[in-house]
């Protein structure tokens, strides 16, 4: 052990924390701080004291291997990790001149580690990880503040003391040239696709640049994509209305039995690094509106880990199988469903893992195969040919493998709703209705996926156009040559993307209508009862996707919601009037991919019974 082992060793937190709470710039802020907030400032400085003791981290060797040794093993061993070896040797030579800031996707308490052993692995220096503080129960949370983790409380809007701490500890950490980690999503995914950002931890960070704390840092979009998971079934369960355990002891030993056993790939990709200097300095050059705020550097961010997500092997099979209701369909059916998506994610040139043995019917058994044992996929073998399906209960589990891949399938699916709805439209030329139309579905799905701004979005439908056909525009002038066009299609894919989430808004809007005008609505409630009503609904057949009766759903649809100034009560009765007029864009929404349904599963029985 070498003597700055061995003084790291000795060192306690506590050591770190007064390390940055004697450093000129956190003297000095703290007495501005209190100004501020017109408090003594003694008192100002313990809150300050109190609150970094608790936040201060430190990489203790001890601790460190700890981390990686003990805890590691336990969340990672269910996974083969697959990295993008490139990436990883280009983000080490970046991170020679500047600190990495790492922005993952968070589908799984194993992503820290599983990227913690990524980089140990590939020569990069330990991050500096921020996670809530529930996570701090004894003795995880010791060996968590041990190793370079950074655990904050879950909420601190109201506390300006505690936000000042964290805002400066980030700084601090940036300026010592320390790479950083976080989960922008504030939590992990329920439906396998990403959650909206969180901009607070960001907004600290460009205070660091604009402050001159930090000269600049790169953010590093990460994609940390599962073609399995175990914890699947309980974040399913939580998602549709059951109540979250309680991080402790209990559910450690829990976790970690459940991670035994294999269960497939982590796919670990990266996104093209941004540096957030620039991302500023082009804020402070563009004159056209369009100016870089944090809120689009994070949209950026999340496009660009769109971007580098892997289509995976259960991804394009669950998309496959939940496109057929609950029928069940031979090996031969599921490769014919299959086959044009693979056609499709290699015309688009679009990032694969895996999938091109899905052509082989004995590989595309095999991947049947793994779904069935982990009971998402039914399989029966008792008649005369062997068929697989959705086991009933789990298509809420199924939908989970397909979201991490929808973002992919959006555009397309928007354009079919589009397509179709304007079949029956005699003018002289429907495009310009096409084109309101495509965008008032982007507009209601902007809080669930990462649209390209409008000029770019407009090229990426016109492409989509021509894969559809080469010939796009000159086969659809009439209704009858618009109706062939989708006809003609190697597949269609609106119902397999956005029932659930257009029938979860629809639920969302319904229930406001309901709600009196002139009080204010309790979002937590609103969504308890939204699930309610939704289960009800799905029982009742009114909805078509188990997976529309979800928490994460309601809650970006409330988002939605509060963008058209539904929300706040008033005594105005054009309040009501505008929530109706919502559920009713909803209805047609939902008609209208329901629509697409149909038109697929005529069309398809009529391929199957030839």
């Amino acid at each position: 052990m070498t003597a700055m082992d061995l003084s790291a060793l000795l060192r306690s937190r506590k050591h770190y924390a007064h390390e940055v709470l004697k450093s000129p710039r956190f003297v000095q802020q703290l007495e501005l701080l209190a100004a501020r907030l017109n408090r003594p400032l003694p008192e100002v400085g313990a809150a300050a004291r109190e609150g970094m003791e608790e936040i201060a981290t430190m990489q203790n060797p001890m601790f460190t291997a700890m981390f990686d040794y003990g805890l590691g093993p336990l969340h990672t061993r269910a996974w083969t990790i697959e990295p993008d070896l490139a990436a990883l040797r280009n983000l080490r030579a970046l991170n020679r001149d500047n600190p990495l800031v790492f922005l993952p996707t968070h589908r799984s308490y194993a992503d820290a580690f599983i990227l913690t052993q990524t980089l140990r692995e590939n020569g990069l220096p330990r991050n500096h990880i921020l996670g809530g503080n529930n996570l701090g129960f004894f003795p995880l949370g010791t060996i968590i503040r041990r190793s370079g983790g950074v655990l904050v409380r879950r909420s601190f809007q109201d506390d300006e003391v505690y936000k000042f701490v964290v805002r400066e500890y980030l700084g601090y950490l940036v300026a010592q040239g320390h790479n950083l980690e976080w989960y922008m999503e504030g939590g992990r995914s329920r439906t396998g696709k990403m959650r909206p950002p969180k901009y607070g931890l960001l907004r600290y960070l460009v205070d660091a640049i604009n402050s001159e704390v930090a000269d600049d840092m790169l953010l590093v979009p990460t994609s940390i994509t599962y073609d399995q998971l175990h914890e699947i079934a309980s974040m399913a369960a939580e998602e549709s209305g059951g109540a979250k355990p309680k991080e402790g002891l209990r559910w450690l030993a829990g976790y970690a039995r459940m991670q035994q056993k294999w269960i497939g790939t982590a796919f670990v990709r990266f996104g093209e690094p941004l540096s957030l200097r620039d991302a500023l300095e082009r804020a402070d050059s563009e004159t056209s509106g369009r100016q870089w705020t944090v809120e689009k550097i994070a949209f950026e961010v999340f496009q660009r880990i769109n971007r580098a997500t892997p289509v995976t092997a259960p991804a394009l099979v669950t998309l496959a199988l939940l496109g057929v209701r609950d029928r069940a369909l031979t090996l031969a059916e599921v490769s014919t469903l299959v086959r044009p998506l693979i056609d499709y994610a290699e015309q688009r040139g679009l990032p694969l893992a895996q999938i091109s043995y899905l052509d082989d019917a004995e590989q595309l058994e095999q991947v049947l195969a793994v779904l069935v044992k982990s009971g998402v996929v039914l399989c029966y073998e008792r008649g005369t040919e062997t068929v697989y399906g959705i086991n009933p209960g789990q298509h809420t589990v199924a939908a989970y493998y397909r979201n991490s891949a929808i973002h992919w399938f959006v555009n397309r699916a928007l354009m079919e709703i589009t397509l179709l709805e304007v079949a029956d439209d005699n003018g002289a030329d429907p495009l310009p209705r096409a084109w309101d139309k495509t965008f008032a579905l982007r507009d209601l799905l902007k809080f669930d996926f990462f649209f390209s701004d409008r000029q770019t979005f407009r090229e990426e439908i016109k492409a989509e156009s021509l894969l559809l056909d080469s010939k796009f525009r000159e086969h659809v002038g009439t209704a009858k040559e618009r109706r062939a066009v989708l006809r003609r299609a190697p597949f269609l894919i609106a119902h397999r993307v956005l029932t659930a989430f257009l029938e979860a808004y629809y639920v969302v809007a319904d229930r406001l209508v309901a709600q009196p005008v002139d009080q204010p609505i309790d979002k937590a409630k609103f969504v308890e009862h939204c699930c309610q009503v939704g289960r009800q609904y799905l029982l009742q057949h009114r909805l078509r996707s188990p997976e529309a009766v979800s928490r994460e759903l309601y809650g970006n649809a409330l988002l939605l919601a509060a963008n058209r100034d539904l929300l706040k009560p008033s005594g105005d009765s054009k309040l009501l009037q505008r929530r109706r007029a919502f559920a009713q864009e909803l209805a047609a929404a939902v008609k209208a991919v329901a629509a697409i349904d149909e038109f697929e599963q005529n069309r398809l029985a009529e391929e199957l019974a030839e």
